[in-house]
């Protein structure tokens, strides 16, 4: 029976192609437009580590004084000084100190490739550990050579492909800077939505190319300021780095990996004592103030998501919205233009019941055409929006598996509910009164 509606839907179609061509345009630019503003907000806002979020935590301390405090809000950022205490602390499972420069890199067998300026994350050995970075070929630093500076470095697989034209590179040197860093590993395809390790600016770029140990970055004094949140309340005695590393200043970013709620609590009371401790040193003059903020609520802080992203899916959603009531207008039209018809199946047997499954399989196929329509300008649009904001990572704008499905399903479900009333106003057509028309 249900194949016999399809039949007859397809034909109803067929009668009408223009009619059907400007329903199915007015649902696929509708959901066209909602799909790429949803997707982009959507890859956005996701838990970029889901299996382990709840866990994870950026550790921020009140060191500021009175006149630099705002409230309850704290830097996300803390000192080296501060840095140096927390990481010895054997109550995380990991913890990682970051900071970012920004430097030079080459190949030294081959000359005739030009060197590439990038930003550098450098990072504590548990680094991999904790974000569950995968690997191509070979691993990270290990504990001991972070502690020993070694001039070693992790490369992603972008930029193991030009350095070394993807080769297996574990044991191979390249130009860092002024001097040869030997390569310890290379990543896997590792994208992470957002990038919630970094500062919020970074959290849609490109991923790091190069991760080099965290104290080779303090004892090579590298330090690029544009790169890092360089918080001081209260400026260093001079210029010098040595001067920054037992400043004030709070550049450095700090994630723990806590296992459990007791663990939690455990650090909690550990990082206090730390700033009672300091304060007794003359350092932390406000109160005892320390946030373990937990991702989920470091990227709400951080505003990750902007308001202008959700407002333009908003405002997506009422397009579409507009669409849809002029879809049901034309639907109304195309139902009243066939009274005859209907009051003619209703005189030959048809029920009130026969008539909604006919109309609702004729819409489900004009909403499935126009999901798959929708689905193109859909692609089309995030195309634009990867052109015109070139600088952010390019998967923001790729629609996963579960989007796509739920494009078609908004698709066809946003045609049946607005397709109630004309079908239902139809399949109450009395036979009598539409076959004296005929």
């Amino acid at each position: 029976m249900y194949f016999y509606y399809f039949k007859l839907a397809l034909l109803s179609l067929r009668k009408t192609p223009l009619l059907t061509l400007l329903m199915v345009a007015m649902i696929a630019i509708g959901i066209g437009a909602t799909m790429t503003t949803y997707t982009i907000s959507y890859m956005m806002s996701k838990d970029p580590i889901p299996n382990k979020s709840a866990n994870l935590y950026q550790v921020q301390l009140d060191s500021l004084n009175y006149e630099f405090a705002d409230n309850d809000i704290l830097p996300n950022t803390i000192a080296y000084q501060d840095v140096q205490a927390l990481l010895k602390s054997d109550i995380p499972k990991n913890h990682v100190a970051l900071g970012a420069i920004q430097t030079e890199i080459g190949p030294i067998d081959n000359p005739s490739i030009e060197r590439q300026t990038l930003e550098v994350r450098t990072a504590t050995s548990d680094f991999f550990a904790m974000f569950e970075v995968p690997f191509l070929h070979g691993g990270g630093w290990s504990e001991q050579d972070g502690k020993d500076a070694a001039q070693v470095a992790v490369l992603s697989k972008e930029t193991n492909g030009w350095l070394f034209n993807g080769e297996n590179s574990v044991g191979r040197t390249f130009y860092f800077g002024k001097d040869t860093y030997r390569v310890i590993g290379v990543l896997d395809d590792w994208n992470p939505l957002p990038k919630y390790y970094e500062l919020s600016y970074a959290a849609f770029k490109k991923p790091n190319g190069v991760f080099i140990p965290f104290n080779t970055q303090i004892k090579n004094e590298f330090l690029t300021l544009k790169l890092i949140s360089n918080y001081c309340w209260k400026e260093p005695d001079d210029q010098s780095f040595a001067a920054l590393l037992t400043s004030e200043c709070m550049w450095i970013i700090f994630w723990v990996e806590l296992s459990n709620a007791q663990d939690r609590d455990q650090y909690q009371a550990f990082i206090d004592n730390h700033a009672k401790e300091q304060q007794a040193l003359g350092r932390f003059p406000r109160r005892i103030f320390n946030k373990l903020l937990p991702l989920k609520e470091y990227l709400t802080d951080e505003e990750i998501v902007s308001d202008d992203s959700k407002m333009a899916v908003w405002l997506a959603a009422l397009f579409l919205l507009v669409c849809l009531l002029n879809c049901m207008s034309l639907m109304i039209a195309k139902f009243d233009a066939k009274a005859g018809e209907i009051g003619l199946r209703r005189a030959v047997g048809a029920s009130q019941n026969d008539i909604i499954k006919q109309f609702a399989i004729e819409l489900s196929v004009i909403g499935l055409a126009g999901g798959l329509l929708g689905l193109l300008f859909a692609k089309l649009g995030l195309m634009a929006a990867a052109n015109t904001y070139h600088y952010l990572h390019s998967g923001l704008m790729q629609m996963n598996s579960q989007l796509l499905m739920s494009t078609v399903m908004l698709a066809v479900v946003s045609s049946l509910l607005f397709g109630l009333y004309p079908i239902t106003k139809a399949s109450r057509m009395q036979p009598s009164s539409q076959l004296k028309s005929l």
